[in-house]
């Protein structure tokens, strides 16, 4: 990983500072911005660096049709000994990648490792188990925690020790050290003598947004030092860089925010409340602060007319 930047810098400082003590993190960003170069610096930063380290998709490792075998022990606990991923990283890194697409299911098996994880750290049998497993996301897990499309037990488990990974939008002062590290990569591999960007192309790469980030970024480079016919990568050298389209204006319609019909201010707001406990009209009632038959009659009676 590189950058220069006060955030990329921060980061930096506070993986160093963690990484040796870390049994559980999330790693989290949008496609493109590193995050298992993150996972194998924290990896590098901990105790051992020589140790395993193993990735697995998460959905995988825990998935139902035998991928995860569950061995009961004498006192009923799962045991995750026989997962081979479990095996392969003992006393190193186990990264799980897209915890944030796991099913309901799926997330109730990855608390349970945790939990079987502590356990074994109680008996001491650390030997046989990951000395530090790595989570990463492509979106906040707290944000889907707090919409209810991840538990609530295992969003705090994973998020108390998190590394927010910043889009390469956010931190635009990386661009130039990015883009000649690429440049030199590439000349390096495949021998073609590239010594860096022309005097006109770091401008035309820095107004660029990055949608793919990172990533998109190394590509790009690596598509201009191919074309390239001198030792400069020239704006003519560059793959095209479309911004992201833009959408035709919609005609105005009121949002909700807009809207002053009361009645329908209190439905919405009793939808968002149902939505959030999942239908469960008692805990509804509960959060809004009236009884479940008042909830019902505001539902069914005329005193809240029906969106349309």
């Amino acid at each position: 990983m590189w950058g220069r930047s006060p955030v990329m810098q921060q980061l930096f400082a506070q993986m160093r500072h963690t990484a040796r003590h870390l049994r559980v993190a999330a790693i989290e960003g949008e496609a493109g911005t590193g995050k298992m170069l993150a996972a194998r610096a924290l990896h590098e930063f901990g105790l051992d660096p020589r140790s395993p380290f193993v990735p697995s998709p998460a959905a995988r490792l825990l998935d139902a049709q035998g991928a995860i075998a569950l061995v009961h022990s004498r006192s009923t606990r799962p045991e995750f000994s026989s997962i081979a991923a479990i095996k392969q990283s003992c006393g190193g890194t186990l990264v799980l990648t897209r915890v944030d697409e796991l099913s309901a299911v799926q997330q109730a098996r990855l608390l349970e490792l945790l939990q079987w994880i502590d356990h074994q750290h109680i008996l001491r049998a650390v030997s046989s188990i990951p000395h530090q497993i790595l989570c990463l996301s492509g979106r906040s897990l707290r944000t889907l925690g707090s919409t209810a499309a991840m538990r609530t037990d295992l969003v705090s488990r994973l998020t108390t020790n998190r590394f927010a990974l910043p889009p390469l939008r956010e931190r635009r002062e990386d661009i130039p050290l990015l883009a000649e590290l690429f440049a030199r990569q590439f000349s390096e591999i495949h021998g073609k003598p590239i010594r860096g960007l022309g005097p006109q192309t770091l401008p035309r790469l820095v107004q660029h947004t990055w949608p793919g980030n990172v990533r998109e970024l190394e590509s790009v480079i690596h598509s201009a030092a191919l074309a390239c016919q001198g030792q400069w990568i020239r704006p003519i050298d560059l793959p095209s860089l479309n911004a992201a389209p833009s959408m035709p204006e919609p005609l105005h319609t009121p949002s909700p925010d807009e809207d002053p019909n009361l009645d329908r201010a209190i439905l919405r707001h009793i939808q968002q409340v149902l939505a959030r406990v999942e239908g469960n009209k008692l805990r509804a009632a509960k959060l809004l602060g009236i009884s479940r038959s008042t909830l019902y009659r505001l539902l069914d009676s005329g005193s809240v007319s029906r969106a349309s």
